[in-house]
């Protein structure tokens, strides 16, 4: 198509992680024509997904750091964000345990880092406050940081509920839609190709986590290089025979927080994570090595940890900025303007995004793009109701609104037809059986889905119109079943 007939994008981000949908989330409130690029099949799939989900408050980074000044301001914007977005947020605080006097002076290190980054709430306590917190905690432990203010999320729900806020204001998604190929035209504009499509754009926010250095290079730019940092992690049942409330980390090493048990917004946990660099951008496999890692970090946190209580393992890879301190790089392109980068998000990046949102945002107006407020902005998003949170009184009345309320297909998570049925249908919707499993938890309870994938593919396949062998798992060539079945 001759590109002359093509919409002009005032910016188009590439990448739907919790990145590039802070994006814009963020660039929503303003009168400008945006859009997002994302090359897999549903937002918020790549290291978004293998995350932990702890929004740290931002006592570890190094002062003077991007870091140090995004993570905090992020951090404080997601009580209100989670309110305006409608998705869940746990407030469990965080300790970081030491072991030995050694690690009593890390501790310290870290309070100091909290109060110059502006970390409020934030002290140091004995081993017995410890315990009295949390009785299950190792006798082992001398003392630790504590931080009142750690909350937990997840990240691929407030990814979605970016998204889907961006997109009711205005934002073009394009899903399915990898970068293959980038111009700086004769009038200054880029013209972004793709495996389906052409788009033009003044500006672009390169948001593409692990590949940000190859869709850099697509412009001529090769400022930097990514790398991944691989990480196992396990999910833990809710039914914990050693209950936490706390986020517990070790001490931190130069490169990785340490192996943490993590309490989770619906009441289970993650062990996470492991930290290896890998040069394969596509590896997200779990190595038998990482997950006795992970085993014996929990271990070392909470002595009577119960093995059998794992019920899942995954993987992801956090994208590090080589040659960066373990900074993000986060910048206006030094060679081709209008190019700005949002790359290197490693920890803690879903604590920082909506903090690299605005920075971002500032970044475009300092590069010429004008900001004014979008007329009839509605900053709110409201997600389909969650059936397991509602009282007996409230259930009876959405089952007389709507009887597919009373069907519970997931029993493990207790999560209905009615749910999956609003997820599928939502601005944003599922259409893939993992795609369900992300929006209302059906499949990730004990049995992991051993009795509710057959069903949630079957109300997929009568919701989109499609055969039930046509239903996805996940990504393209998935298919849940290979032909029909009595």
């Amino acid at each position: 198509m001759n590109n002359e007939l093509k919409k002009l994008y005032d910016v188009i981000v590439i990448g739907g992680g919790i990145t590039g949908t802070g994006v814009i989330h963020e660039l929503a409130k303003y009168d400008i024509d945006v859009a997002l690029l994302e090359r897999k099949n549903d937002i918020a799939m790549m290291a978004t997904k293998g995350n932990g989900g702890v929004v740290h408050p931002g006592y570890d980074p190094h002062p003077g750091t991007l870091k140090a000044k995004l993570n905090p301001r992020g951090a404080r914007m997601y009580p209100q964000l989670a309110k305006d977005l409608d998705f869940h947020i746990r407030h469990t605080g965080t300790m970081v345990f030491a072991y030995s006097d050694q690690d009593l002076k890390k501790v310290d290190e870290l309070c100091d880092n909290a109060r110059v980054n502006g970390v409020e709430q934030v002290e140091r306590i004995t081993g017995d406050q410890v315990r009295n917190r949390e009785p299950y905690v190792s006798d082992k432990v001398l003392g630790a940081l504590l931080a009142h203010t750690t909350t937990m999320v997840d990240p691929f729900e407030v990814a979605i509920a970016f998204a889907e806020n961006a997109k009711l204001n205005g934002t073009d998604i394009f899903l399915e839609s990898e970068v293959q190929d980038i111009s700086k035209d004769e009038d200054g504009n880029f013209t972004i190709t793709t495996n389906h499509d052409t788009y033009r754009t003044r500006y672009i926010v390169d948001a593409a986590g692990i590949y940000a250095d190859d869709v850099a290079a697509m412009a001529g730019i090769h400022e930097y290089k990514i790398q991944g940092r691989h990480g196992n992690l396990c999910v833990v049942d809710n039914h914990l025979p050693t209950p936490i409330r706390t986020v517990m980390f070790p001490c931190p090493s130069p490169d990785t927080k340490g192996i943490a048990l993590i309490p989770m917004p619906h009441g289970n946990y993650i062990i996470g994570s492991t930290a290896t660099m890998r040069t394969n951008k596509e590896d997200t496999s779990n190595d038998a090595e990482g997950i006795q890692d992970l085993l014996d970090g929990a271990h070392k946190l909470i002595p009577n940890f119960d093995d059998g209580s794992v019920i899942r393992t995954f993987a992801g890879q956090r994208p590090v900025a080589l040659n960066n301190d373990n900074d993000f790089w986060i910048c206006e392109s030094e060679t081709v303007p209008h190019f700005i980068h949002a790359a290197g998000i490693q920890s803690p990046g879903v604590a920082s995004s909506p903090g690299i949102a605005e920075y971002v945002r500032d970044l475009l107006a300092d590069a010429g793009l004008d900001l004014k407020p979008r007329p009839g902005y509605n900053k709110y998003r409201k997600a389909p109701v969650d059936f397991s949170e509602c009282s007996d009184e409230e259930k009876d009345q959405i089952i007389a609104q709507d009887p597919r309320y009373g069907q519970i297909v997931c029993r493990c998570e207790t999560v209905t037809e009615g749910e999956i049925v609003a997820a599928i249908h939502q601005p944003l919707g599922a259409h893939t059986v993992e795609g369900v499993k992300r929006r209302t938890r059906a499949g990730m309870g004990r049995c992991q889905s051993g009795f509710c994938q057959f069903k949630v593919m079957k109300i997929l396949a009568r919701e989109l119109g499609i055969p039930e062998e046509a239903v996805k798992f996940e990504e393209d060539h998935s298919p849940v079943l290979l032909g029909h079945v009595k």
